[in-house]
């Protein structure tokens, strides 16, 4: 079996963290604090809407049960309260296109990358659609995964956010929220130990609410950056050892399965029923073939994390080196127009105080400005 899903690639959006992490020492005072805060959650609860209303950016929206979420990606960052906000979209670890493997790299890459370097988290939401009448297999993995990831000692900058409620009757969903609020199988367990749970209505109002609960905090790092920045290996990670045991009973299943399909060939064989048979050989190989993927996915995890991050590096001096060339190329313009403009400016003496009161007003101008203001007298006599 071909795995069609698209590896992860690491996208032009990353120049936020390159840029953010360069621009901090030109902050000035009474300019907006920078903060950013992480959007997870399963495939189609609204991440990505969220994001967009939010920062009025125009991040692609996927469906319901595809994403359109195949990296991890920063939002326009806007200005609430006195905050600079970057929002940071993630995939969903159902996510149509992606392993997961590739899905907890990118995550685990982006976070130890970014806090490296200074940038930490005020806090991570977490979407849930209140339209799910109970949580399912995909959103129950969703959650254990994000716990996995976030830890205990972080929850208390984290909010469960609840959407999609004009979808659904108030009452209902109400119900729906109380079972998720006061159930070990939901999120009580999280709430207890700090989180909170908000409701999104697809309102400015309601989004920024929920924002501002998280601005101000005190960041915190997350299990998995702790983990990451002792030296541990992703699979070794409270998060990775999760996913292999998810990936472990994956392949026990198929083991199980393909275990019975050679059983029925037999008996296929045996009653010369030879189009069953080839059929139940079809299915055995394909088996064979997804235990075999699912058996390097788990082993290639730490090369996976380890591939991540030096993207991410040579991302950032690819960055840095274009940020040097370009300050080194302003400053060749600038030393080459000041040249010119000496030697221009000696050969209309008549003209230099009414360029000097004029230049020191308008330092900016450069070379081709200055030239501009020298010969604005001659225009003005040309009337």
């Amino acid at each position: 079996m071909v795995d069609d899903r698209a590896p992860f690639s690491f996208p032009l959006e990353y120049s936020y963290l390159m840029a953010s992490v360069s621009n901090e020492s030109t902050l000035h005072d009474g300019d907006p604090e920078e903060t950013t805060i992480a959007v997870m959650g399963p495939t189609g609860t609204g991440k990505t809407s969220f994001i967009n209303l939010m920062s009025g950016g125009q991040l692609q929206v996927g469906s319901e049960m595809e994403s359109c979420t195949t990296t991890v990606q920063p939002s326009t960052p806007f200005d609430l309260d006195g905050y600079r906000i970057t929002l940071i979209d993630t995939p969903g670890f159902d996510d149509s296109k992606l392993r997961d493997t590739d899905v907890l790299a990118m995550i685990g890459a982006y976070l130890s990358f970014a806090h490296k370097r200074g940038k930490v988290l005020a806090g991570v939401i977490y979407m849930h659609r209140i339209l799910d009448n109970r949580m399912g297999g995909i959103s129950s993995r969703n959650f254990k995964m994000f716990r996995h990831l976030c830890g205990d000692s972080s929850l208390q900058n984290v909010v469960i956010v609840t959407n999609m409620w004009g979808q659904i009757d108030l009452h209902v969903g109400e119900a729906r929220e109380k079972e998720l609020a006061t159930k070990d199988i939901f999120f009580q367990p999280v709430l207890k130990k700090g989180a909170r749970l908000a409701r999104h209505d697809h309102t400015l109002e309601s989004g920024h609410a929920i924002l501002r609960s998280l601005l101000g905090r005190q960041p915190q790092m997350l299990q998995i950056q702790r983990e990451l920045e002792t030296g541990m290996d992703l699979s070794q990670t409270s998060a990775g050892k999760e996913l292999n045991r998810d990936l472990a009973e994956q392949i026990a299943k198929h083991k199980d399965e393909i275990q019975l399909l050679i059983e029925e060939m037999n008996e296929a064989s045996r009653l010369r029923d030879e189009e069953t048979r080839k059929e139940l050989a079809e299915e055995h190989d394909r088996l064979q073939s997804e235990v075999l993927r699912i058996q390097i996915e788990s082993r290639n995890m730490a090369a996976g994390y380890a591939e991540a991050i030096a993207k991410l590096e040579q991302r950032m001096n690819d960055t840095e080196d274009a940020a040097k060339h370009a300050t080194n190329g302003v400053r060749d313009v600038q030393i080459r127009d000041e040249e010119h403009f000496k030697t221009f400016a000696t050969t209309i003496p008549d003209n230099a105080i009414l360029e000097a009161k004029l230049g020191g007003a308008f330092p900016i101008f450069g070379f081709w400005g200055k030239l501009a203001v020298m010969l604005s007298p001659f225009s003005l006599s040309w009337k």
